[in-house]
C-alpha cells in the first residue's frame, strides 16, 4: 500500500565573517539564468539602547530558472555594529529560498553598514543590503530625564498564503515574518500552533521560524493556526490567527477516515456496473494509482486513490475528476489481520462539484468484511445511504 511522506529541506547554515575585498564568481554558461532575490534589501534597526542588540531575518529566494550559487556573504562596512549570524552560502535550485539573520549590538549612536552577497546571478553577481539604525532623538521637556524607556508587548502578524488551496494536491505558507515590536526590540520566537482543523485531519504545523512552509492539508476544510511572538524582553504577544480554506475537487470526491489506530480500513469505490475486488471495476489500494481506466479515451473520468493509510486512523481518499455517467458505490473493507479487532467508528464523506452531499459515522468491527456506505448517481449528484 502507498504512503503519504513530506520533506522539509534542510538549510546549510556557516558562522564567521570575512574581512576581505570580494570578488564575484561566475559560473559558466548553464542552460537558464540564475538570479537571486533578497528580501527586503534595506533594515532599518531603529534605535536601540546602547548595549542591547536587535536581530532582523532576511529571505534569499532563487527565482530564476537554473541554480543559483551563492558564494560568499559578509559585513563589508559596519561591522563595528553588525553581524551576520546564519550566512546563507551554498547551492539553490530554481524556487528554492532560506533565511539568514543579521543582528545589531548597539552603541546608542547613528550606525550605518552594509552586506554584500556574491552569486552567479549575471545582473547581480553582487547585491548590496543596506543597514541602518539611529541615535536616540532627545526632546527636553524640562522634566527629568527617564532613563527607563516604557516597555510594550510586540504584535504578532499572521496570515495564509494562498488562503485556499485544493486538499492533498497543493501546499499553503503560514506567514509571520511582518511581526514586530512596538518599542524597538526585536521578536526572538515564533510560536505557531495549529489550534483547528477539520475532523479526521493529521496535517501537522510545519517546523521553521518565522514562515512556515509546505503545509499540506489531507482533508478538505477549515484550517486555522495561531501565531504568538516574543521579543528580547521577553513580553509575550496577543495571539494572532490565520485561515486556510482546503477544498474538495470539483468531481467526485470521497474521504474516509476511523477512530482507532491499528485497524486497517480501506476505501473501495465501484465503478457503475462494478463489483468488490474486481480489478477492473473497484478502486482501492492494490490497483488505484493511476492504472484503471474507467469510462471514455483520456484520464478525466479514471478514479485515483491520492491517500491510503494502514497503522492509523486515516484519512483516505479517492477522486475522480470527471465521472462518466451511472451509480458509484463506496465500501469499506475492514481488512483482517490487523492488530486491532474490535468495535471502530468509520467516517465517510462524499463531495460533488466541490460540495459535501453525504457524511454518515458507522461501526465497522468484523474483520474481512465490506460494509456499503453510500451510492452516488452521476450527473445528479444524488447520493444515497446502503
Amino acid at each position: 500500500m502507498l504512503r503519504y511522506s513530506l520533506f522539509l529541506p534542510l538549510l546549510l547554515l556557516e558562522s564567521g565573517c570575512m574581512d576581505t575585498t570580494l570578488n564575484a564568481i561566475k559560473d559558466d554558461a548553464d542552460e537558464g539564468v540564475p538570479q537571486i532575490q533578497i528580501d527586503p534589501m534595506s533594515c532599518d534597526f531603529g534605535y536601540v539602547p546602547s548595549g542591547d542588540t536587535s536581530s532582523a531575518i532576511f529571505s534569499l529566494f532563487s527565482v530564476g530558472d537554473a541554480t543559483l550559487n551563492v558564494t560568499a556573504m559578509t559585513i563589508s562596512e559596519g561591522d563595528v555594529w553588525f553581524s551576520l549570524v546564519t550566512p546563507a552560502v551554498g547551492s539553490y535550485l530554481p524556487d528554492e529560498y532560506t533565511e539568514f539573520t543579521v543582528t545589531y549590538n548597539s552603541t546608542g549612536t547613528e550606525s550605518e553598514g552594509k552586506l554584500e552577497i556574491l552569486s552567479n546571478d549575471p545582473d547581480s553577481p553582487n547585491s548590496v543590503v543596506l543597514l541602518t539604525a539611529h541615535e536616540e532623538e532627545v526632546i527636553d521637556t524640562g522634566e527629568p530625564e527617564d532613563t527607563s524607556p516604557p516597555l510594550s508587548a510586540p504584535v504578532a502578524v499572521c496570515s495564509a498564503d494562498p488562503v485556499e488551496i485544493l486538499a492533498i494536491h497543493e501546499t499553503a505558507d503560514w506567514i509571520g515574518n511582518s511581526s514586530y515590536d512596538t518599542d524597538g526590540g526585536s521578536i526572538i520566537d515564533y510560536r505557531w500552533t495549529l489550534v483547528s482543523s477539520p475532523a479526521g485531519a493529521t496535517a501537522m504545523m510545519p517546523g521553521g521560524g518565522a514562515n512556515r512552509r509546505n503545509f499540506a492539508p489531507d482533508v478538505a476544510g477549515e484550517y486555522v493556526a495561531e501565531l504568538v511572538v516574543v521579543d528580547n524582553d521577553n513580553l509575550i504577544s496577543d495571539p494572532c490567527y490565520a485561515t486556510l480554506n482546503a477544498t474538495a475537487g470539483d468531481g467526485l470526491w470521497i474521504e474516509m477516515f476511523w477512530e482507532r489506530s491499528g485497524d486497517d480500513m480501506d476505501l473501495h469505490l465501484l465503478q457503475p456496473g462494478g463489483s468488490l475486488a474486481d480489478y477492473f471495476t473497484d478502486c482501492y489500494y492494490a490497483n488505484c494509482t493511476g492504472g484503471l481506466e474507467w469510462g471514455g479515451s483520456g484520464t478525466a473520468d479514471n478514479p485515483y486513490l491520492d491517500l491510503d493509510d494502514i497503522p492509523g486512523t486515516g484519512p483516505e481518499n479517492i477522486n475522480v475528476d470527471s465521472p462518466a455517467r451511472g451509480t458509484y458505490e463506496v465500501y469499506v473493507h475492514d481488512y483482517p489481520g490487523s492488530v486491532y479487532s474490535g468495535t471502530n467508528n468509520v467516517t465517510v464523506n462524499v463531495y460533488w462539484g466541490g460540495r459535501l452531499i453525504w457524511t454518515d459515522t458507522r461501526n465497522v468491527n468484523s474483520e474481512g468484511y465490506y460494509a456499503p456506505f453510500v451510492e452516488i448517481s452521476v450527473p445528479s449528484g444524488v447520493a444515497t445511504s446502503l
